[in-house]
């Protein structure tokens, strides 16, 4: 486990920004992983690595978590969450996001997928309202998050919203008890994740701007829809003239 960065919040917790190597199973049995943010995409790749696990933890058959994560990246054009709560009592995991990402249809409206730099909008708040969802409807204390780009097209601007819309979430909301926060899973380094360390102080300069969020119950499972201002882009810190 690398630290990347501890967090204090302006309320006084303290969340650890982590990276590791370790396999989604293994980091839940070591009760070090409670809730995973996983992109759609299936195959070669995060979600696909570790579906088996999922299902069997969650007690959700593959072929759900398929057609939905389906759903989410090929027809579904709003910006969307896919909550899968664990429907067992004793269960490693609490639950499973299935989060809008590079490759999903809805992607296409803010920027041409795979080209140019990253719509950090998009991820920004893609990753602040799955961790809300997941702190405030199953009191998730260790999340996990795979990459959110296509596969081998991550970026330092993406895993900076990540940890940015993690630090802002927890100075906005004196409840939150995430203790950690964690990058795992294929196509990101290091590197991708240089500029994490600079955000204890910068994150300070800044803070989060509510958007709407429409919440569909469905049974077994739940869609978040987030939807905000086009030109409202959001600016990382170090890009404030």
């Amino acid at each position: 486990m690398v630290l990347l960065a501890t967090l204090v919040s302006q309320h006084g917790l303290r969340t650890s920004i982590q990276f590791e190597k370790q396999n989604l199973q293994a980091l839940a049995r070591d009760g070090r992983v409670d809730t995973y943010i996983v992109a759609t995409e299936d195959g070669f790749s995060p979600l696909g690595a570790d579906l088996a696990f999922i299902s069997d933890d969650l007690g959700i058959p593959e072929s759900e978590i398929r057609h939905l994560a389906d759903w989410n990246r090929f027809i579904n054009s709003r910006v969307s969450l896919v909550a899968l709560r664990s429907r067992k009592s004793h269960s490693l995991l609490r639950g499973v996001i299935l989060a809008a990402s590079e490759s999903s249809e809805c992607y296409k409206r803010f920027a041409v997928p795979f080209y140019g730099r990253p719509f950090r909008d998009f991820y920004y708040n893609v990753t602040y309202e799955a961790i809300a969802f997941a702190s405030e409807n199953w009191e998730a204390h260790h999340l996990a998050l795979s990459h959110l780009s296509g596969s081998g097209h991550f970026h330092e601007d993406i895993a900076t919203c990540n940890a940015e819309a993690m630090a802002h979430y927890c100075d906005a909301t004196p409840s939150a008890a995430v203790e950690s926060f964690m990058f795992i899973g294929c196509c990101i380094s290091l590197e991708h994740l240089s500029g994490i360390a600079r955000l204890n102080a910068e994150a300070k300069t800044s803070k989060h701007h509510s958007i709407v969020t429409e919440i569909d119950r469905h049974n077994g499972y739940d869609l978040v829809h987030l939807a905000w201002s086009h030109n409202a882009q959001h600016v990382v810190p170090e890009e404030t003239a």
